[in-house]
């Protein structure tokens, strides 16, 4: 399974949905692909779940939507007891594990390729409902309920290693900037202030 394949099929599905993604190569997959408003594109790792897992708990009437990788999971994996314990049933967390660390310019293997099994981890933190994936009609099945539903829904979706992202061109929107916008996308569809600035 290609990860970007997955993508092509999600991006359309994103209507007001919040996305938050981890620093890899997905996050620039997904910032090529969808252009929603409501994607909070993390220019760091470990913490796309964390993230997630606080604005679900702050926006209980929205989906939020989680996008992982193995290499960015296994950097926090604490964040697991916390999510099964506080347990948000707005919460979609999707792990697209290649068993690598895929950057710009490495490619080493994770714990993944070896023994780890992070459905299995998952589940000893807790969080009952973990499944794991490994082919596009299977991700599809699982995935739609798991987008608009409701239910705390902790998918890894096992994906062939790619180097897709290292041909993208890079967007003009910094990190930054898809902060901002973020934020204005809460405060617009929310209809409160979030950041006034400092003027």
């Amino acid at each position: 399974m290609i990860r970007y394949e997955c993508f092509e099929w999600m991006a359309p599905r994103i209507v007001n949905q919040i996305v938050v993604t981890s620093l890899s190569g997905q996050r620039i997959e997904w910032g090529h692909l969808s252009k929603h408003e409501g994607n909070l594109l993390l220019g760091s790792m470990g913490n796309a779940l964390a993230v997630g897992v606080g604005l679900a708990l702050a926006l209980p009437h929205r989906r939020v939507i989680v996008l992982e990788s193995d290499g960015s999971l296994l950097l926090s994996l604490f964040n697991l007891p916390t999510l099964a314990n506080l347990g948000p049933q707005n919460l979609a967390v999707f792990v697209f594990d290649n068993q690598i660390y895929s950057g710009t310019r490495i490619s080493e293997p994770t714990a993944t390729a070896g023994k780890a099994n992070l459905e299995v981890i998952a589940k000893g933190a807790g969080i009952d409902t973990a499944v794991t994936v490994r082919d596009l009609e299977e991700f599809k099945k699982t995935a739609a309920p798991a987008l608009d539903g409701k239910g705390l829904k902790f998918v890894v979706v096992k994906v062939e290693e790619s180097r897709g992202h290292r041909r993208i061109e890079r967007t003009n929107v910094d990190l930054l900037e898809n902060k901002y916008r973020f934020v204005r996308y809460l405060e617009k569809t929310e209809g409160k202030p979030i950041f006034l600035g400092h003027g």
